[in-house]
């Protein structure tokens, strides 16, 4: 059996209920657990919720946090809720004996990334791209159990206040892959596992599609396969 994991708080459903009617479409049988507060509604299709507390202004950090309080012990797929899944996915295969598997960016690599961002200054990544600053992106990542969620949880309270705001999670994420050895980590491609739907046409049947920024809309107007 599949277990797929999402993070949300918030009254509007729209965007995960989506995302969980594609996995179940897909996936039939899937343990489906959705991440949250003590007051959020809970996401039709879900198997069980997890309640937890945390800050809004350090949203990146709460998700982290809990996916580490959740102390799963199987392999599953942890996944942002601006997504459509198209295809069946079994995160233990995707896994293989590594204890991680990230999600490898494949779009927009050369791009020089923005230093002022959000009212924050990140002059540390000045004139660097962003396969250099953030090669592995949080929207779709898969683990044996909870321990890289610790791990990454502790490296993330060590961080400094704006990255506690924004762009935290990808910052752990890159320095934890890159201080562990290659054979604990396998990759997921951005264009199979997140692939941006402006990009369908060059990749014409991906696993996840990632609709995020002002993509978000689109998934409700696109077919996806059935």
């Amino acid at each position: 059996m599949s277990t797929f994991v999402f993070f949300h708080v918030g009254n509007d459903l729209t965007m995960p209920t989506a995302m969980v009617a594609s996995i179940v479409k897909h996936n039939p049988g899937a343990e489906i657990i959705q991440v949250t507060d003590h007051h959020t509604p809970t996401v039709p299709g879900v198997t069980w919720t997890h309640p937890t507390t945390g800050d809004l202004a350090q949203l990146m950090l709460w998700r982290t946090t809990a996916f580490a309080a959740l102390q799963l012990q199987q392999p599953a797929l942890y996944m942002d809720t601006d997504m459509i899944v198209r295809k069946p996915i079994l995160p233990a295969m995707l896994l293989q004996e590594a204890a991680i598997a990230v999600c490898r960016r494949s779009f927009q690599k050369d791009a020089i990334f923005n230093i002022a961002q959000r009212g924050f200054e990140y002059t540390e990544h000045a004139n660097k791209t962003l396969d250099q600053v953030y090669p592995y992106i949080g929207c779709a990542t898969i683990t044996a159990n909870a321990k890289p969620w610790m791990d990454l949880a502790e490296r993330y309270q060590a961080l400094p206040e704006k990255y506690k705001a924004w762009y935290g999670d990808q910052e752990v994420l890159r320095d934890y892959v890159n201080a562990m050895p290659s054979f604990c980590v396998a990759h997921l491609p951005e264009h199979q596992y997140a692939c941006l739907p402006e990009h369908l046409d060059t990749y014409k049947n991906p696993a996840i599609v990632h609709y995020k920024g002002k993509r978000k809309a689109l998934m409700f107007t696109e077919q996806t396969p059935a």
